[in-house]
């Protein structure tokens, strides 16, 4: 009888010990703008993502195989910097899933593959916010938790500018470009930084300027933890923003934003134009519909969902939140 009270125990307290927070999917997509087989193969991957909302996207333009490419040659040097990373300079496309290479296969992507990724758990939390500061310059907030016990002492935070979509007539036939690297934040292999103790919180700022030709309306920030020795990204977020309208004329539904984020409560909608007969819908980490009700005034009521990440949906919107 000691024996079993002893085991459960320590089931349990192994339970405590490593409570973990669900992980968001990232895809790092390496292409190119003069790559034909880029161009063959984008659509179909673009199409399965279209069905995978709660999975993040990012997409790098290296100068190899095709030095004259369009995006890569906007900031050459960082795009490469994050593909020798990995050591695939050189060949595009190449998918890297959760820091994990996959290469090129053909199709880059499907349902099985994402579905394997979706659900799992990891040791950390991360968030992101902006603030469009006049309108060239943008100020980011970045906050990592550490919610369960990792063995990784050597960890790697990576925050960038992304932009999407972007609509360019490409060498290669591709018009519409999605989720396109922009600019590092930390140095473009990530930074090395020291995890937070267990439940508590550190919050890293940067500032940025609105590169030329960049679309204000259409940039974020893509931010990640991942392991320094096998790459294995840990958990990633992408930024929303809460910047307030300079008047109710100014407002449009389809840049709100919610807080507090995380919440435990209540989320409330900043930047948003309440309408009659709008309807939202909650879904989590693998795209199932959790909630679903009438928008009767600008907060939604999340005190019965499970701790973890989800997704509102609300008009053509999806905004990220994490139930405490």
């Amino acid at each position: 009888m000691r024996k079993n009270f002893s085991l459960f125990f320590s089931l349990l307290l192994t339970t405590q010990i490593f409570a973990q927070s669900p992980r968001t999917v990232l895809i790092e997509h390496f292409t190119n703008t003069r790559c034909s087989i880029c161009a063959s193969k984008n659509p179909a991957f673009y199409s399965t993502l279209a069905n995978y909302p709660q999975v993040l996207h990012i997409a790098f333009h290296p100068s190899a195989p095709y030095s004259l490419c369009y995006f890569s040659q906007q900031n050459p040097i960082e795009n490469d910097e994050r593909t020798t990373y990995y050591g695939i300079y050189g060949s595009t496309p190449q998918i890297v899933l959760n820091g994990k290479i996959l290469g090129s296969p053909s199709p880059l992507i499907n349902n099985t593959t994402l579905d394997t990724a979706l659900g799992q758990t990891s040791p950390i939390e991360i968030s992101a916010t902006e603030e469009l500061v006049g309108t060239d310059s943008v100020k980011v907030k970045v906050t990592v938790k550490t919610t369960g016990v990792t063995s990784s002492l050597l960890l790697k935070l990576f925050a960038g500018v992304a932009e999407n979509p972007i609509n360019y007539n490409a060498w290669n036939g591709e018009t519409v470009h999605h989720d396109v690297f922009r600019k590092a934040l930390t140095g473009a292999p990530g930074n090395l930084f020291a995890l937070p103790a267990l439940n508590d919180s550190s919050v890293y700022e940067f500032t940025y300027a609105v590169g030329n030709g960049w679309d204000v309306n259409n940039i974020y920030t893509i931010a990640f933890v991942q392991r320094h020795n096998t790459k294995e990204i840990l958990n990633a977020t992408k930024s929303y923003r809460v910047t307030a309208p300079s008047s109710v004329d100014d407002i449009t539904n389809e840049m709100f934003s919610l807080f507090p984020n995380p919440s435990s409560e209540k989320l409330f909608l900043a930047n948003f134009k309440l309408n009659s007969n709008q309807r939202y819908s909650v879904l989590d980490v693998a795209g199932r519909k959790v909630m679903e009700s009438k928008l009767e005034q600008n907060e939604i009521d999340v005190t019965e969902l499970s701790r973890g990440i989800y997704f509102l949906k609300l008009n053509n919107s999806l905004r990220r939140f994490v139930k405490q």
